[in-house]
């Protein structure tokens, strides 16, 4: 468990590099994340799937300024992980897994998101070191901010993401066997629902008749996926 937790945690790492200083490849999208976090476990088809619905989950988010957002690249790496173990232990209940994922994940990654500015708002104070190296033309000093902002993305991404998975499993894992009286026929309609929540949010963004072309071909793609 702990080489697990070790793993994902810097996993957590580098998909928050890819999100800020670093290389920004898309690699951190929730379905990536998702696929490779099941992968990582060996879970590939349950991280796949959870993968796909935190990015439909998390398409509204668009962070602009300095206003507290979620994070979904952390929030999906502490999201996947939690699904696969906790469907790894109780594979019967996969809706009430999903529920109780989803309503400790989307707080947890407004707070992952919280750390993102603060996170920047030191990268900020670096700035203006870059800036009196700039004026003396101290060429060294850059290379070493640049390594403290990579640094720090990534010690940020390492410690969030080893904190929220060891908090799901503390909170989760016993209200699991808390709820033991729910039965799954009353939430089969959970992982429907945020399908249909990202549905709508896709036709909202990019329901126009210029995209129109690109809907139809991503839904068709979709169906092979699922067919297939």
């Amino acid at each position: 468990m702990f080489q697990e937790l070790l793993l994902i945690s810097v996993f957590g790492g580098l998909v928050a590099l890819d999100k800020t200083e670093a290389y920004q490849t898309m690699f951190s999208e929730p379905l990536l994340i998702g696929t490779v976090v099941g992968f990582l476990l060996g879970d590939l088809a349950g991280g796949l799937t959870i993968g796909i619905l935190f990015q439909l989950a998390y398409l509204w988010v668009m962070p602009m300024g300095t206003a507290t957002f979620p994070d979904p690249t952390v929030g999906s790496v502490v999201g996947a992980c939690g699904f696969v173990i906790l469907n790894r232990l109780s594979p019967d209940r996969f809706h009430l897994i999903l529920l109780l994922i989803f309503l400790f994940v989307i707080p947890f990654s407004f707070f992952a998101g919280w750390s993102l500015i603060k996170q920047r708002q030191l990268n900020f104070r670096l700035l203006e070191e870059a800036d009196l190296y700039a004026e003396r033309v101290t060429i060294k000093g850059f290379g070493y901010l640049f390594f403290l902002a990579l640094s720090g993305s990534f010690l940020r991404g390492f410690v969030i993401t080893g904190t929220g998975v060891l908090c799901l499993l503390i909170v989760l894992k016993p209200l699991l066997g808390l709820l033991t009286f729910v039965s799954e026929l009353y939430l089969e309609n959970m992982e429907l629902t945020i399908w249909g929540l990202g549905i709508g949010i896709m036709i909202y963004l990019f329901g126009r008749k210029k995209n129109l072309s690109w809907c139809i071909g991503g839904v068709c793609l979709g169906i092979i996926f699922l067919l297939v």
